[in-house]
């Protein structure tokens, strides 16, 4: 049966037409980018709120609203940080994708600098340089001081630039040198989670978009948005579980998204969470240590000491082209998978004779971790099967929702 007309409104990169829910947002922009309209430089924004509030959407919103008040065109420059996560890195993104000329890396962050700004100085274009994931900058401080001192230094009296950080963590505005704070031209902004009618808004907005006519009961836009207000509210959540509880209406045939439905895919959650943690925030040593330990868990059915952990890795990592790596290194990647909530770990003390020694266990069904590990490299495949685990779909357990084939886009 037939859910959606477009999966496209679930994506991260879907900016909708129509911003909702953000008016008291809008109406704090509006206010900064008035000065610009008055005559002064272009202004500079650190936007920061907890994920899935709506920074990215309702800066891209604003920019072209913007554009339409200003008899200027707006170029936009997006630096995803997760990638780009040093100075020098967001140059090279900046040169590769505004410059004529070729500027490989390795060439001077100077030159750099100078290509940049000398394509800028266009005095029918405002440049904005927008940095998203700005929590993952690996550097002491964000860049905001230095990408605007290269502006002061290389630009032409016409090159108008502004910077806008998008940060998923508040404690980054604590970073801040107060030189920057102190700018007439820097501007601070925060989002907060969204409540119940904001989700619902946010959900029919892009539900009218993504299925078809009669597609959805009348009760799941409210449900949906209760859920998620309640744990997280976040749009992105609220989102991914609207679009889970279509393809759990899809995988059984039905034309129409009911409560069951959604009921079903509120018990999948923590198993696509899971998928997205271990295949997007997982380092490839954490995700061969999480998986050492969900095998082991599932065919021994207890946890595995820091030991034999230890053992286990130092002999599969040559596999997976990865470098042998002392105890103490693996006991700290233990620590990163507790923090990112996919490993739990119990101390023992049986006294002076025996000492003290921890174990670790998945805090979720072994399976769960299999699935990420799959999609991730036909070396786990191997490693699965060499322990006699089926890497089968049909063996997974709950069978409704195959994680795998949910975040693909074969299945609508």
């Amino acid at each position: 049966m037939m859910i959606f007309k477009t999966r496209q409104p679930f994506r991260d990169e879907y900016t909708p037409d129509e911003i909702v829910a953000h008016d008291e947002t809008i109406s704090e922009l509006v206010n900064i980018f008035q000065e610009y309209i008055d005559g002064f430089q272009a202004p500079s924004l650190l936007i920061y709120g907890d994920y899935g509030t709506g920074k990215r959407t309702v800066v891209q919103h604003f920019l072209s609203i913007f554009e339409n008040e200003i008899d200027r065109d707006i170029e936009i420059l997006t630096v995803n940080c997760n990638k780009d996560t040093s100075l020098y890195q967001i140059f090279v993104e900046l040169a590769s994708r505004i410059c004529e000329e070729d500027y490989p890396s390795g060439t001077h962050q100077d030159k750099l600098e100078k290509a940049i700004l000398r394509r800028m100085d266009d005095p029918s274009t405002v440049w904005y340089i927008i940095l998203e994931n700005l929590e993952k900058f690996n550097e002491c401080k964000i860049p905001f001081e230095e990408i605007q001192q290269s502006i002061s230094t290389y630009g032409a009296n016409r090159t108008e630039c502004g910077v806008i950080g998008i940060s998923n963590e508040s404690a980054l505005v604590e970073s801040i040198s107060m030189d920057v704070l102190q700018r007439p031209d820097m501007n601070i902004l925060e989002t907060t989670p969204y409540d119940a009618p904001q989700l619902q808004e946010i959900l029919k907005l892009h539900a009218d978009e993504a299925f078809r006519e009669n597609a959805l009961a009348d009760a799941v836009i409210p449900k949906c948005a209760a859920i998620i207000s309640q744990e997280t509210g976040s749009a992105r959540d609220a989102l991914q579980l609207l679009e889970l509880a279509g393809y759990v209406a899809y995988r059984n045939n039905k034309s129409r998204v009911t409560l069951a439905h959604l009921d079903t895919a509120t018990k999948s959650r923590d198993a696509l969470n899971t998928y997205y943690t271990f295949k997007q925030d997982l380092t490839p040593k954490e995700q061969l240590i999480c998986v050492i330990i969900a095998v082991h868990n599932k065919m021994d059915e207890k946890p595995i000491s820091t030991d034999e952990l230890y053992d286990k890795y130092d002999r599969e990592c040559q596999s997976f082209n990865l470098d042998n790596i002392s105890k103490r290194r693996v006991q700290q990647l233990i620590a990163n998978l507790r923090e990112k909530g996919v490993v739990r770990t119990q101390e023992h003390n049986i006294g002076r004779a025996g000492g003290t020694w921890s174990s670790h266990e998945v805090t979720i069904p072994p399976h769960e971790i299999f699935q990420p590990a799959v999609a991730t490299t036909g070396r786990f495949v191997r490693y699965l099967r060499n322990n006699n685990i089926s890497v089968d779909p049909l063996a997974i357990p709950n069978p409704e929702v195959n994680i795998q084939t949910f975040v693909s886009d074969s299945w609508s």
